[in-house]
């Protein structure tokens, strides 16, 4: 199987609340970057499973609102979102555009990158620099 259908199928699984697929696939050390803007400042990153189990546990159930597309760059997976929410209480609707960035060697993720604003991001990003990952951030994960 290829790495996209890897990680699709891993992603998948995670959409219906199993994170242990997505666990599998991911080295001892994996790195958890949470790119929240284009600077890199308010960027946060983490080091392995356990950051990664606790970040994607902390979203809860997804199947209803996350739709998915899928592509490969080199050693990257690039799952495409958007996202549609509504606010509970006051029933305001809101959605945005999102990317999850995996670096597989050898059939393991070894790099998680979630750009949880897409647009936000790319916007503050060189165009040289939009394809791309900045991976320099210091602030992590709490």
């Amino acid at each position: 199987m290829d790495d996209v259908a890897v990680v699709r199928q891993a992603v998948d699984r995670l959409l219906e609340g199993e994170v242990a697929p997505l666990l599998a696939l991911l080295t001892t050390d994996v790195g958890l970057e949470v790119a929240c803007a284009g600077d890199e400042s308010e960027s946060a990153t983490a080091w392995g499973k356990q950051a990664v189990a606790d970040y994607f546990t902390a979203l809860g159930g997804l199947k209803a609102f996350w739709q998915l597309d899928y592509t490969a760059t080199g050693e990257q997976v690039i799952a495409w979102g958007t996202e549609s929410f509504t606010v509970e209480g006051c029933e305001l609707q809101g959605g945005c555009e999102f990317a999850l960035l995996f670096e597989v060697a050898f059939g393991r993720i070894t790099h998680v990158t979630v750009i949880e604003d897409l647009r936000a991001y790319l916007r503050g990003k060189a165009p040289e620099d939009a394809p791309g990952v900045a991976h320099g951030s210091d602030r992590r994960i709490a």
